[in-house]
């Protein structure tokens, strides 16, 4: 306990959390009110995907380019400008509709464009905190940053579901843009070292490598950390299967279930639940020699809470259902991240963090796609289960490799 006291009392950690926080929490909000709008407007799941898609891919191309940058320019510079960028995007989209100047075209360029965005947030984060805690710290910060990760995740989709419900999803979105101002203002107010936040920005241009010498390096580095590469290739799966769950549960919730846009936020709202609790337990796993099989057996007890789905179809299944998978999964992001961010050399961080979000970006848009591909043919509940009963086919996979097992 007194670890975890003691890093919220360190400024940076502190405030960068709460950036996250704040960032999470509008986001949560936004992605919710933006899918239930092209839901109403369009009135096609295969918009749905398609916005999934558009928001998601740029992460696949640019990982790379990603990690350079970070590896080459200051942190702080880049996550304030990445932030200002995002709220400038999605505020953009309400006040053009309310101007009838949002035709679809236009609305999936604006996606596009935050999608292009949003890794310089997500890796920049994984970069900066391994600077910012020791080492036998790291396990307890990404359990903290998780299990406040989760808590705003757990108010997002409530709070989208009521703001929907109240004042229409334009409003919900709007919010979104003003929390990404919010998290740009706390890691600027952020009075870091250079070692902090500064990385290879002072070094001379001679001293520099390419860019393509630099992705190589992080590419045979990535290649020849088998546990990290494992890891890498199973949340490949993970996020493939949330990109659908993004999709399918709000096609379940009102094509299905007949409800509204508040069940479906009561609906992720139980789920962060579940996660929250799983989160915050799960330091007393970070201490064990055996993370492979913990997160394995993560990774199976998420795709088995959703199997029932596949045969029982109703509002407390699914409550029930949402609520396991969270608590199963809640403490995985925190053990593979830090296992990950141990792993690597701090001089290839970037660089390797950055190749990982473009193979591991591929999943969450691709499983939006086929989310709202797949729920112009079957039923969203069936395609929810089925999605699940492969996810434990995925976990006995990582069982079953020896360099991941014994993690």
């Amino acid at each position: 306990m007194l670890i975890y006291l003691g890093l919220f009392r360190q400024r940076n950690f502190a405030f960068m959390t709460l950036a996250d926080a704040i960032s999470v929490l509008g986001d949560q909000i936004g992605w919710v009110a933006l899918l239930w709008f092209a839901m109403v407007t369009t009135k096609h799941a295969g918009y749905m995907g398609l916005l999934g898609l558009a928001f998601g891919l740029p992460g696949v191309f640019l990982g790379a380019v990603v990690g350079n940058v970070l590896d080459r320019t200051s942190h702080k510079k880049v996550l304030v400008t990445a932030n200002v960028l995002l709220g400038i995007v999605f505020m953009a989209i309400p006040l053009l509709y309310q101007v009838h100047a949002l035709p679809m075209l236009v609305l999936f360029a604006l996606v596009l464009v935050a999608g292009c965005l949003t890794p310089y947030t997500s890796v920049g984060w994984m970069v900066v905190i391994p600077n910012l805690v020791k080492e036998d710290e790291l396990g307890p910060a990404n359990s903290i940053v998780e299990t406040i990760w989760n808590g705003a995740s757990l108010l997002g989709p409530l709070l989208g579901g009521l703001l929907i419900a109240r004042f229409g999803a334009t409003v919900a979105v709007f919010a979104d843009g003003v929390s990404f101002w919010g998290a740009a203002l706390c890691v600027f107010v952020v009075k870091g070292s250079k070692q902090h936040f500064e990385s290879r920005e002072s070094e001379e241009p001679s001293q520099r490598n390419s860019f393509l010498h630099d992705t190589w390096e992080g590419v045979k580095t990535l290649y020849g950390l088998t546990p990290v590469l494992w890891i890498t290739l199973g949340a490949v799966g993970f996020h493939l299967a949330y990109g659908q769950l993004e999709v399918s549960l709000p096609l379940f919730t009102h094509n299905e279930l007949a409800s509204s846009a508040v069940v479906l936020g009561s609906f992720w709202t139980t789920y962060f639940v579940g996660s929250l609790i799983g989160s915050a337990f799960s330091g007393l796993t970070l201490k064990g020699n055996r993370s492979g099989v913990i997160m394995a057996v993560m990774a199976m007890g998420w795709g088995l809470s959703f199997v029932p789905m596949l045969w029982v179809h109703s509002l407390w299944n699914t409550y029930i259902s949402m609520a396991l998978a969270g608590l199963l999964f809640g403490g995985y992001p925190p053990l593979a991240r830090t296992t990950v961010q141990k792993l690597v050399p701090k001089e290839f961080m970037g660089r390797i963090l950055g190749i990982r979000g473009s193979i591991i970006a591929l999943g969450m848009p691709l499983g939006s796609f086929l989310g709202g591909a797949f729920g112009q043919w079957f039923p969203s509940s069936s395609v929810i289960g089925a999605t699940g009963f492969a996810v434990v086919v995925l976990g006995l996979l990582l069982l079953s490799r020896r360099s991941f097992r014994t993690i």
